[in-house]
């Protein structure tokens, strides 16, 4: 990967990723003076239940939830050590009995809620700040197959209705690019383009290994000469610029069927962690969503059913003062182009 002006485009998305230049700023200036960052943003992972059976998804689903006076003292707790930002996540996090509830407690306390969905169930978004919908391809036939469930007209229903419902504040939607669904990059933007009011259509890259769905080093040719220039000429003609943005951090390695995508990590340490946190259905905290969602399991033993969250936060993080984990050591696939792009403006101290 070669290196990139960290001001120009690694953090190009930092509204979407969470505030990413306010937590870079202060990353650095906690560090700097031998402090530890404070808690900014926590996942929290309601369930491990989901009503799709995607074929690319690694998730353990079963009916795991979280209960709801656990989630509710994570939120009070969050909202006591100044937290900001608050992601409830599954599992599918909407079919979760209390998941409007957890959304209008949390706003209560003044904190920004994010959440998650396939969109397969409406739920009520008015506490809802910043809602990341996945919705792979425009073709029916294909979707259904994929998520195992006719569903492809309730999410479309859905989603509209969401575009309607959350006005001003953030919706996106993020389709994986697998070796199934990349040929159908530009209809779907154009299908989004026609049906739904979006902050962003995000593009991600597919991470798994399975060879159903992993890309052959031909077909990443392929896109990146046939189809990824064309939807970047279509967001550039509908004047979709952060759609633009971030389809064009992306670089060839980042699709290749590997367990580290990106080599500079190895030197590079991952700050991003430091002022996050996940928390699963049992109440354990892991250090970031990206370790969680790989299986990579903490040092040491935090539960917020047993202790204070910030208890907790302070194990945790202690742990790895002055010893980040590197995140091509952890986490099994990688990370993307923004997080890296954290890293490295925090270890050169370059604030944003």
């Amino acid at each position: 990967m070669n290196d990139i002006d960290i001001k120009e485009k690694d953090i190009e998305l930092s509204n979407y990723w969470d505030d990413f230049q306010v937590r870079v700023n202060d990353t650095i200036d906690c560090l700097s003076t031998g402090r530890l960052p404070s808690l900014q943003r926590l996942t929290v992972h309601l369930t491990k239940a989901c009503n799709f059976r995607c074929t690319y998804c690694n998730g353990n689903i079963s009916s795991e939830t979280m209960k709801e006076k656990t989630a509710q003292k994570v939120v009070e707790e969050f909202s006591e050590m100044g937290g900001s930002i608050i992601h409830f996540t599954g599992g599918e996090p909407t079919i979760v009995s209390y998941f409007e509830d957890i959304c209008a407690y949390a706003k209560s306390k003044g904190l920004q809620v994010s959440s998650n969905t396939n969109a397969f169930k409406r739920v009520d978004v008015t506490n809802i700040d910043k809602l990341k919908a996945s919705f792979d391809t425009a073709d029916r036939i294909q979707f259904n197959k994929m998520v195992g469930a006719d569903a492809f007209d309730e999410v479309v229903d859905n989603l509209t209705y969401y575009s309607e419902a959350m006005g001003t504040k953030m919706l996106s939607v993020t389709a994986v690019l697998n070796k199934n669904t990349y040929r159908g990059m530009l209809d779907l933007a154009q299908f989004a383009q026609r049906h739904f009011k979006l902050y962003n259509l995000y593009y991600s890259n597919y991470k798994g290994n399975n060879p159903d769905m992993a890309f052959e080093n031909w077909q990443i040719d392929e896109m990146f000469s046939q189809y990824i220039p064309v939807v970047l000429a279509y967001f550039r003609i509908t004047d979709n610029q952060y759609s633009h943005k971030q389809l064009k951090l992306y670089n060839k390695y980042d699709f290749i069927n590997s367990p580290v995508r990106f080599e500079d990590n190895k030197v590079i340490p991952c700050t991003i962690q430091l002022s996050e946190m996940s928390i699963d259905v049992n109440g354990k905290c892991h250090n970031c969503s990206h370790l969680f969602r790989d299986g990579v399991q903490p040092d040491v033993d935090a539960n917020v059913t047993d202790i204070n969250l910030n208890d907790c936060f302070t194990i945790l993080k202690k742990k790895l003062e002055g010893d980040y984990v590197c995140i091509s050591d952890k986490c099994l696939s990688g990370c993307n182009c923004n997080l890296i792009g954290f890293n490295k403006a925090v270890c050169k101290g370059e604030k944003i």
